[in-house]
């Protein structure tokens, strides 16, 4: 968490507590939504964040004054093994820093699986950054049943669609190397990728990436901004690599040291 959210958790919280039954609300700065339906023993989710004009939220490693997106889905019912994914997301100036998250509404994906025999409920704890000229770190439950309604199908489907493709490449490497965290690939013909962004565990920050090429791959060097501690060591990232309308996770990437 940023450092300017920690003031504001003490100065200005926001909260906004529905009933367990709210599938959606509006809060300051946006309307969130709940949106499930369940096929063939898969539940999938859009949890749609409708951001007012000039509102931005966070992507999972924010940056030094975002707040990643926290979801706990522990109290729901018929549901198991839910993962959370989120869109590809972009850079904005706050003040003198830089952030990562959507300055445009968005939608974050929940899939699992459904329990047999069992009503499915999906009941979110969400925790999220919105920011305008003030941060606010806004909390809220919203619960919702599988829907079979054109509109819920839809939501889910458009959610789908913005996700990021994960591959698992066999051609690229990370490395940490003097202060940066160095990304190869020797066998990728073609211009290097247009951005990326590195999720991390707390602590670790990344900057703009600077790329380069040659006749046989890309290489880009990506600053490390901050880290956990001064021997803190990193094994292992969640890698998300943009080119125009196309992005690809790499989860899990294993991180050597030159």
């Amino acid at each position: 968490m940023g450092w300017l959210f920690f003031a504001l958790l003490a100065a200005v919280s926001f909260t906004a507590g529905p009933a367990l039954s709210a599938s959606e609300i509006e809060v300051e700065g946006a309307h969130m939504r709940l949106d499930v339906v369940e096929e063939n023993g898969r539940v999938q989710a859009a949890l749609s964040i409708d951001l007012k004009p000039g509102w931005k939220t966070y992507w999972i490693s924010p940056g030094p004054v975002g707040l990643a997106p926290a979801i706990q889905l522990d109290n729901s019912a018929g549901v198991e093994d839910a993962l959370i994914l989120l869109p590809v997301p972009t850079r904005f100036r706050e003040g003198d820093m830089e952030s990562i998250g959507y300055a445009e509404p968005v939608s974050f994906v929940v899939m699992g699986a459904a329990k047999p025999g069992e009503t499915s409920i999906l009941r979110a704890d969400i925790t999220i950054g919105l920011c305008r000229e003030l941060c606010l770190p806004v909390h809220v439950e919203l619960e919702a049943k599988p829907s079979t309604s054109l509109n819920a199908r839809a939501a889910v489907r458009r959610a789908l669609a913005a996700l990021p493709q994960d591959v698992q490449p066999h051609d690229i490497e990370a490395s940490m190397r003097q202060g940066r965290l160095h990304i190869a690939s020797a066998s990728r013909e073609g211009p290097p990728p247009t951005d990326a962004f590195v999720a991390a565990p707390e602590g670790w920050g990344f900057g703009v990436p600077v790329a380069g090429s040659d006749a046989h791959g890309f290489s880009l060097d990506i600053p490390i901004l901050s880290t956990p501690g001064t021997d803190a060591e990193l094994t292992k990232i969640d890698l998300l690599l943009t080119d125009g309308e196309k992005a690809e996770l790499i989860r899990a990437l294993p991180v050597g040291r030159n």
